[in-house]
């Protein structure tokens, strides 16, 4: 039971934004999909004109044949009978595969996450999980565990200092891109109405445009064999599920579009703070001086950022702020700070010598024999 619950629980290497384009997005589209596809057996899909003298065989058999095709024609009342119609495509049994299709683009971005952030071998998601569970122990156990992750955390930021960083701005333009490609495909195959109104206004030509994917009603020809010959039968029907659809994708327009937004300002928010200095510096200022007890110097501050921390280090406390709580951020950030201010007080130049036992010991330059 509590595997299943997991499922549900937020990532704590992600922000809410992304675990709604990532999870949330991709269930509702998933249940959309499911519901599409039942939807033909608990309603009546599809429902058609039959001539009087057919049987009830004949009017189901009519009705199932209709459904099942994809081409129809379009029931315009000013064409003449004689002249050639034009076939209408309808996509309405393609409807659950589109929806598993959008599902899949939204869960692309979070699979790339996902693969790429192991390559800077911490696992922010335990991790945050683990220090989480510190805050239960006393308060001697904790500050030594903070002070252990601190040094891990230091010894893996020194060798990537951007790269998770622009992985997670990398990844967060991607779900800009396809809730924008979502957007626009909602728009001119399902024929939302606010878009057409707001582009109508723009001065665009939304009839060229728009090119709808369902039809409600249609002209259906049913070929019926009597012997060796084949008689054709042509019938006008309607396609109540279409109305079912348009609805479906209506409220799924919406939510694409309030989703898109939310993105793209929650992609210029986390690039602002990773990469200008007056928003990162003055966070990470804070943190240390809510667990220092005294405001740290300026430029102490911003050398603990540029040659310590990096643009990673800042990403994951932000990360760890945001999951966890700030006093647990503040704390590993106050460890942190402590590791930095002992490697600049190591000596700057260091000599190495063989030991006995193949081993590399360092040595300061003043021990060594000229």
């Amino acid at each position: 039971m509590a595997g299943f619950l997991s499922i549900f629980r937020r990532a704590l290497d992600q922000d809410m934004v992304d675990n709604v384009n990532g999870f949330w997005s991709v269930l509702l589209l998933a249940l959309c999909s499911v519901g599409a596809f039942l939807v033909r057996y608990v309603t009546d899909p599809i429902s058609c004109w039959h001539p009087v003298h057919w049987t009830s065989s004949h009017s189901s058999y009519a009705d199932q044949t209709c459904f099942l095709t994809d081409r129809y024609y379009g029931t315009n009342p000013s064409l003449p009978s004689h002249q050639v119609r034009e076939p209408v495509p309808s996509y309405h049994l393609w409807i659950p595969l589109i929806l598993v299709f959008q599902a899949l683009a939204f869960k692309v971005p979070n699979t790339i996450w996902n693969g790429g952030k192991h390559l800077l071998s911490l696992n922010l998601d335990e991790t945050v999980s683990s220090l989480n569970n510190v805050q239960l122990t006393n308060a001697e156990n904790r500050q030594a565990i903070f002070s252990d992750a601190a040094r891990v955390f230091g010894s893996l930021l020194r060798r990537n200092r951007l790269f998770l960083a622009l992985l997670y701005l990398f990844v967060k333009l991607l779900s800009c891109v396809n809730l924008i490609a979502q957007l626009m495909f909602l728009t001119i195959y399902f024929r939302q109405y606010l878009a057409i109104r707001v582009g109508s206004s723009a001065g665009f030509n939304m009839d060229s445009i728009i090119k709808p994917l369902l039809i409600k009603d249609v002209l259906c020809d049913i070929s019926v064999r009597k012997m060796t010959n084949v008689q054709i039968f042509t019938v006008q029907c309607t396609l109540p599920i279409t109305e079912i659809y348009e609805k479906m994708f209506t409220f799924l327009w919406y939510w694409v579009f309030l989703l898109a937004v939310i993105t793209v300002l929650n992609l210029v928010l986390w690039a602002g703070y990773l990469f200008l200095p007056f928003l990162r510096d003055s966070r990470i200022a804070a943190h240390v001086k809510a667990a220092k007890g005294s405001s740290p110097d300026e430029h102490s501050i911003t050398r603990f950022i540029s040659s310590f921390l990096g643009i990673d280090g800042v990403l994951i406390l932000s990360m760890i702020s945001q999951n966890s709580n700030e006093l647990v951020a503040a704390n590993l950030t106050q460890h942190l700070y402590q590791v930095f201010q002992e490697t600049e007080e190591e000596p700057d130049v260091d000599a190495v010598g063989p030991g006995a036992t193949g081993t590399e010991v360092n040595l300061p330059i003043s021990d060594l024999s000229s």
